[in-house]
């Protein structure tokens, strides 16, 4: 009986789980298309929505490969409870090629890529203010556009 028990709270603990990451998969999909995907304009997404489910203070990274002579726009998206995101953009080995922390923080960089290259985005939630042991999370998406040819 003890075993049947113990079954049953793990298949119900199991599906809350799964019912609360379907159900933030759905807010995330809903934030890229109304608050994300506006914003990458006038360039062109590149059809790749990289989505992170962070915490407040958390870290997460992005590998992107970017083609010799082509304009691109990485643009950061999140959820407004974790507050503005700072994020790097790096080569392979971790030189930093933007900081957004040392460009007045805006929430996307512009840039000519020289080469075919390899680039890593690396985004950072701030941490949280509240004094509750349950920490803020969300979505955090890197949308990464380019500027079609004439």
């Amino acid at each position: 009986m003890k075993l049947t028990t113990t079954f049953f709270k793990t298949i119900m603990a199991m599906s809350v789980m799964v019912l609360f990451f379907s159900d933030t998969k759905a807010q995330c999909s809903t934030n890229i298309k109304k608050k994300c995907m506006p914003n990458i304009a006038p360039f062109t997404p590149n059809g790749q929505a990289n989505t992170s489910t962070v915490v407040a203070g958390q870290k997460t990274e992005v590998s992107q490969t970017f083609y010799s002579g082509q304009d691109y726009r990485i643009f950061i998206c999140s959820d407004a409870i974790l507050g503005t995101c700072s994020f790097k953009v790096m080569d392979q080995s971790r030189k930093v090629l933007f900081d957004s922390q040392k460009n007045d923080s805006p929430d996307f960089w512009d840039f000519k890529s020289k080469s075919t290259q390899q680039l890593i985005v690396e985004v950072t939630t701030p941490t949280s203010q509240t004094t509750s042991s349950v920490l803020p999370s969300g979505c955090v998406t890197v949308l990464v556009g380019f500027k079609k040819d004439k």
